[in-house]
């Protein structure tokens, strides 16, 4: 299951409840932190702070600040509107709910009882192509306030979160009902009025408003008639998780200090340090790659929800589109809830200068694979010793690893991989559908996609070395009007193909099709592509890839010295663990990976050994 699945929706309908969710929870921010995420990208959180922290507070011609009233700010509530429209969604009002409290002029909903009154959230309803309301949307804001009476909101807010950490007893769980119990009420009714149920209502919030999510999950069985019981809930940068983990979808990045502040919602000490423990309803991997993350002078400050420098990680803006790019990912269908996924955000001013990889800072020690996603300009992507994951997404990008098995996928641009290494120190073929494979002199092996450039470091002058560019073409490695020659292959077609390798090693690529494929003497690497293919090994050391969808496959003639490797299968990030995917049927052994499996045709299951089989 994908990092952002939920309960028993499949994959496309949780990304669709997930793209809602985070459209409601911005919206109910009205933009308050626009000029603060335009101020960071222009100028950066270290030198450039001062410049930053004015945008926040006075915007300019290209964003809004949090004081009102400067001329020349373009108008972020009218942005906000436009974007909560634009996801499907339009605010309903007081008088359509028959709701006798307190809202402002946006139309947004104040608390209601005597110390909630700052506790603030938007309704908002989806309406069908017949004009018919389908489906309503709950949206609590987080700690701040509207633009006319920030500080006095957000210091209430402020004095929230302290009693849901402090006391008095069970704040956080009753926090929803305290400050909105008559109105959900109203909104219950009126949900019902209109032929909805508990399960057509979606109920997402960020920071305080993800406490009120949790707060409105905990009480939805035995409140309101247990009308919420069955509503969908994503909160996002949480302090606290509901007692019933299954209800709500915790979303939030691991370095963000306010994320899992709370042990469910209760204070320890690892509220004032690094809470990092895994919650069962949270995701519990994700990095804000951003100027602080990446900085080593930054990062000598205790990390600690009352270091105010480590708040950079907790901006909505960047929960928006951050994660809006790991939703698109190429690789998302291999995530998992626990995923390692590192995404950039850095402010143009360290992007072009500073590699974005997994440095496990504040945080307990990753494992598996590592997703790093870049932005929509140029970034610098750097993956580990281990099995990785790297997108670059648009603009032009730099790529390095250091080694196992990885799929690398360049997106739009000119893009570069650097190899660290001579040219001669890898076995690179082209299976003439545009993927590069680069094997290494330890045997891990890269899946490359739209990348456009190798950069090389080969030997100059004896004691020194140069950095050499090898332009990627179907023919070869294009460098100084010379080509290198990809090593030896077959490459099959659309159709069902019958390949066989000679007596020296070399890659045979089914490619689409219902193909048989044979090994030769040599140590081969035979790579079925799609379809139901039939791979036969030749008596050499011999390579079995599988990535992607690969159908059912069968394996003959599999001996002690060759091995299988799957990359971006699915379930395979999520259970690397051969145990998991492994079954006897008859005398085979088989290996299952959802649909796909792979047959070993006479192997018996118990003699496969994890040495045999790579799951990355």
């Amino acid at each position: 299951m994908p990092v952002f699945d939920y309960r028993h929706l499949d994959s496309t309908a949780s990304k669709a409840l997930y793209s809602d969710a985070m459209a409601l929870t911005l919206y109910a921010y009205h933009g308050i932190d626009n000029g603060f995420a335009v101020g960071y990208q222009q100028h950066g959180f270290g030198l450039g702070l001062p410049a930053t922290l004015i945008k926040a507070l006075i915007g300019g011609t290209d964003s809004q600040g949090a004081i009102p009233g400067i001329p020349w700010n373009p108008d972020a509530e009218a942005q906000a509107l436009a974007a909560v429209k634009a996801a499907g969604w339009t605010p309903i009002s007081a008088s359509q709910l028959g709701y006798q409290g307190t809202t402002d002029f946006r139309g947004t909903f104040h608390g209601e009882t005597r110390g909630y009154t700052s506790a603030q959230v938007e309704i908002l309803g989806k309406y069908d192509a017949a004009g018919q309301l389908s489906g309503l949307g709950i949206a609590f804001r987080g700690t701040s306030g509207p633009r006319e009476n920030l500080i006095g909101d957000t210091i209430s807010d402020a004095i929230h979160d302290l009693m849901a950490a402090f006391g008095p007893a069970d704040f956080a769980k009753n926090y929803a009902a305290n400050a909105f119990g008559r109105l959900f009420d109203d909104v219950a009714r009126f949900a019902q009025a209109n032929g909805l149920s508990g399960s057509d209502i979606i109920v997402s919030g960020h920071s305080l408003g993800g406490l009120g999510v949790n707060s409105l999950a905990e009480l939805s069985n035995d409140t309101w008639g247990g009308f919420y019981q069955d509503a969908r809930y994503v909160a996002f940068a949480s302090p606290t998780q509901a007692s019933d983990s299954s209800k709500v979808l915790n979303i939030g990045y691991e370095n963000d200090p306010v994320f899992r502040a709370l042990n469910g919602s209760k204070t320890d000490w690892a509220t004032f340090g690094v809470h990092d423990a895994a919650k069962p309803s949270s995701t519990d991997n994700i990095v804000n790659f951003n100027d602080h993350y990446a900085s080593d002078a930054w990062n000598l400050l205790p990390y600690s929800i009352g270091n105010i420098a480590t708040w950079l990680s907790h901006l909505p803006s960047a929960y928006g589109d951050g994660l809006g790019r790991v939703l698109d990912s190429a690789f998302y269908e291999w995530t998992a809830k626990d995923s390692t996924i590192v995404v950039s955000n850095l402010s143009d001013v360290r992007r072009g200068s500073t590699w974005v990889e997994d440095l496990n800072r504040n945080a307990e020690a990753h494992k598996g694979s590592t997703f790093i996603i870049g932005s929509d300009a140029g970034d610098l992507i750097h993956g580990g010793r281990g099995n990785d994951y790297l997108e670059g997404r648009a603009g032009d990008d730099t790529f390095r690893d250091d080694g196992g098995y990885n799929l690398i996928d360049g997106g739009a641009g000119h893009d570069t991989l650097k190899l660290g290494q001579a040219l001669d120190k890898f076995d690179v073929a082209h299976d003439g559908n545009g993927t590069l494979y680069l094997r290494d002199s330890s045997g891990g092996i890269s899946l490359v996609k739209q990348v456009e450039t190798l950069v090389s470091k080969e030997s100059s002058l004896l004691f020194f070395s140069k950095q050499v560019s090898h332009q990627i073409d179907p023919a070869g490695l294009l460098s100084s009007g010379k080509v290198h020659a990809y090593a030896a292959s077959q490459n099959g077609t659309p159709g069902n193909d019958s390949l066989k390798a000679g007596a020296q090693g070399q890659w045979l690529f089914g490619l689409d099709g219902n193909d048989h494929l044979q090994g030769g003497r040599g140590n081969d690497v035979l790579v079925g592509g799609a379809g139901n293919d039939v791979l036969v090994s030749g008596g050499g050391s011999d390579t079995f890839l599988f990535s992607g969808h690969f159908g059912q496959d069968q394996v003959q003639g599999f001996n002690a010295d060759d091995r299988l490797v799957f990359i971006g299968v699915e379930g395979g990030t999520a259970q690397p663990d051969i145990r998991q995917h492994l079954s006897q049927v008859g005398s085979d052994a088989v290996l299952s990976f959802g649909s796909d499996s792979v047959t070993l045709v006479g192997v018996s299951a118990d003699s496969l050994s994890a040495a045999q089989v790579v799951i990355a």
